[in-house]
């Protein structure tokens, strides 16, 4: 035990103990509330971009999928009148797209997105032309010539345009795994660095309890042996004490006792021989 530890009274040792505990103990707590904060800022980021993005890609993509159908079987149907009865519904799939499109362009943050992103809009362009094309042709009675534009250039078409799209869902999937990954890892780390920090905290709080419980025990044992000794009657222990706490003040007091005892019975016996 350091010098400077002993020469402290049993009550500042006891409370400079405890002080340092719960100095491990509150270090322990700021840094788990910071690593839970991490944990969260990073689902949070998960949930505000990545995610949201790709489900607003997924309400995209079935909406493509489901006017590509639409417009299929109205090229197809022998009925005149089927693209007149899907007009409304077909302007309203449009303008849907439209907002999706716009909605997902503000998400688009990296490079990759971005080519994906414009690769889209040059085949909408294409997509929607071919379409518009091919209901005009079926609405002008012109079937064979409608038949030929859906199987020659909107069919193909359309399959970039759902490719397109698949792949810039797959890059939001993508970036989504990898977030999961990264909350995940931050996870972990977060756990290992809390059992790092419980376990020293344990060693610290467990070495503080032996060392402060033999500082104070030790001398006090020391101080019992020179009170038995005395007792019985053996003045010739020698009592030593480097330390200024209570237990050196008492093992001090127990050496002048010794001493002044000595110096007595050494009286008395010169006393005694002089007789």
């Amino acid at each position: 035990m350091p010098q400077f530890i002993n020469n402290l009274n049993i009550g500042r040792r006891l409370a400079l103990g405890f002080a340092v505990i719960l100095f491990f103990s509150l270090l322990t707590i700021i840094v788990s509330i910071n690593r839970l904060d991490k944990v969260a800022n990073a689902a949070q980021q998960l949930l505000k971009d990545p995610l949201a993005t790709e489900r607003m890609i997924g309400d995209w993509y079935r909406n493509i999928h489901t006017a590509i159908r639409r417009t299929q079987a109205t090229i197809k149907s022998n009925d005149p009148t089927l693209a007149d009865f899907f007009a409304e519904e077909t302007a309203a799939s449009s303008k849907a797209s439209g907002q999706l499109q716009k909605a997902v362009e503000q998400h688009m943050t990296t490079d990759k997105e971005k080519a994906l992103f414009a690769a889209i809009g040059e085949i909408r362009k294409g997509y929607i032309s071919s379409r518009d094309a091919a209901i005009a042709l079926k609405k002008a009675g012109k079937l064979n010539e409608a038949n030929q534009l859906l199987e020659q250039k909107f069919m193909p078409v359309t399959k970039a345009y759902t490719d397109a799209v698949e792949a810039l869902l797959a890059e939001e999937r993508s970036q989504i795994a990898e977030e999961t990954a990264n909350i995940a890892a931050i996870n972990v780390a977060s756990r290992n660095l809390m059992i790092v920090l419980g376990v020293i905290m344990l060693l610290f709080g467990a070495a503080c309890a032996i060392l402060l419980g033999r500082s104070i025990t030790a001398p006090l044992a020391r101080a019992v042996e020179v009170a038995r000794r005395v007792a019985a009657g053996d003045l010739t222990s020698e009592v030593h004490s480097d330390s200024r706490d209570e237990t050196g003040q008492l093992l001090e007091a127990l050496r002048e006792m010794n001493s002044n005892l000595s110096r007595l019975v050494g009286g008395v016996r010169t006393s005694t021989d002089t007789m």
